[in-house]
């Protein structure tokens, strides 16, 4: 008998291999395992984020810290003293202090001239950026009885345009052009009824410059009392003389109050101002390189002139009526003769002169450059006169009145 196949499945034979995994499982694994790395990626990314933001943060202020020391975060008023007005007048007369007042063009040499000065043993000056919190140190940027007409804030304004020769609008201010702003001459004559009648525009500059005098590396305490000087530097002071004058020799009685109509005139001045001055073209071509290098900015040739013209107009004029003793340092000469000079300067404010004296200030001093000059004159018989030449004839007979001693022809 023939048995017939019973008809169903065919059972699996017993060593098949497993079924291998279709495309779209493997899809699926993979789908599934993307997802599970996306949440572990999603899970620390925050915290990688903030890190990183944090140590960016921290770098900066530490950076910043660096430069301009703890005003960074307690401000430039950090260390103000709180006497009054009449107790400055008082300590100022009765010791005899001597306030000297340093001014002229930005990139004129204002600094190297204040940093000799300041290196003598009976004088005492600001510290570096660090101890007040400014570039390079100057009140006017530390204070705010009087503005600083603009010079920091030039950043929004520069003209960008290397091509722009047409003169650019006066109203505009900061390093390079302040001094065709209108009003911008203050003197003691037109801020008499404003802040030289008032008592505590005299407290507030000393209250916020004297603990920079006060208390330094130099003296360590009682700075105001050790040294018989005490400088300060700003270019700005080239249009604030006779409005400085008046203020740090302001009539304060004992009850605070200020009457400049009746009040007697001083025994003696406390101030003394230094003006100091370069050859005009050196001078724009150094304020020019410093705004293209250090602001990223541009400032028309002419008006650089103008600006130079209008500043020593400015300090001419106020040498004039000035009560105080004025001298005048061309940056040429204390470069070239740095012991000559610093000895004149040293004997117009009544310190030891002795040549000993004055080579232990330049001993303290960085190395000054001999020529300073000489690379921008270089550029200008080069260049520069094809270019610009015109621009010097054109305000010759301007440049020439200021009777600074400059030749114009130095090619």
């Amino acid at each position: 008998m023939v048995l017939k196949q019973r008809r169903g499945k065919k059972a699996p034979a017993a060593n098949a291999p497993a079924k291998a995994a279709t495309p779209t499982d493997k899809s699926k694994e993979s789908s599934n395992n993307d997802g599970v790395d996306a949440e572990k990626k999603d899970h620390f990314n925050p915290v990688i984020i903030v890190a990183l933001f944090y140590a960016l943060a921290c770098g900066l202020l530490f950076f910043y810290y660096n430069k301009y020391g703890p005003s960074m975060f307690l401000g430039k008023g950090w260390k103000d003293y709180k006497w009054s007005p009449y107790k400055w007048r008082q300590f100022i007369d009765d010791n005899e202090r001597t306030i000297l007042i340093i001014g002229g063009p930005h990139r004129s040499g204002t600094t190297v001239v204040w940093e000799g000065i300041k290196a003598h043993p009976d004088i005492v000056g600001f510290g570096n950026r660090f101890d007040t919190g400014v570039d390079y140190s100057e009140g006017v940027l530390m204070q705010d009885v009087y503005p600083r007409f603009g010079v920091g804030y030039e950043f929004t304004n520069f003209d960008k345009s290397d091509a722009k020769q047409s003169s650019r609008s006066t109203r505009e201010d900061g390093i390079g052009r302040y001094a065709l702003v209108e009003d911008v001459h203050w003197t003691a004559e037109n801020k008499k009824d404003l802040e030289l009648q008032d008592p505590t525009s005299l407290s507030r500059l000393l209250n916020r410059f004297g603990p920079h005098w006060d208390q330094n590396r130099k003296f360590g305490k009682n700075g105001l009392m050790k040294a018989k000087v005490w400088v300060e530097k700003s270019p700005q002071n080239a249009v604030l003389a006779t409005f400085l004058e008046g203020l740090y020799n302001m009539p304060v009685n004992e009850d605070g109050t200020v009457d400049l109509d009746n009040a007697k005139k001083p025994k003696r001045s406390a101030t003394k101002f230094i003006y100091v001055t370069r050859h005009p073209i050196a001078n724009i071509y150094g304020t020019d390189k410093f705004v293209r290098d250090a602001m990223g900015g541009n400032i028309n040739f002419e008006i650089l002139l103008k600006n130079y013209i209008a500043l020593h107009k400015y300090m001419k004029m106020d040498e004039k009526v000035l009560e105080s003793p004025v001298m005048w340092v061309q940056l040429e000469d204390f470069t070239s003769d740095p012991n000559k000079v610093l000895s004149q300067v040293f004997q117009f404010l009544n310190v030891s002169s002795d040549e000993a004296v004055v080579q232990q200030v330049l001993g303290n001093m960085p190395d000054i450059s001999a020529k300073p000059n000489d690379k921008y004159f270089k550029i200008w018989c080069e260049e520069g006169i094809a270019k610009n030449g015109h621009l010097i004839q054109k305000y010759a007979e301007e440049l020439n009145a200021l009777d600074l001693g400059y030749d114009l022809d130095i090619c």
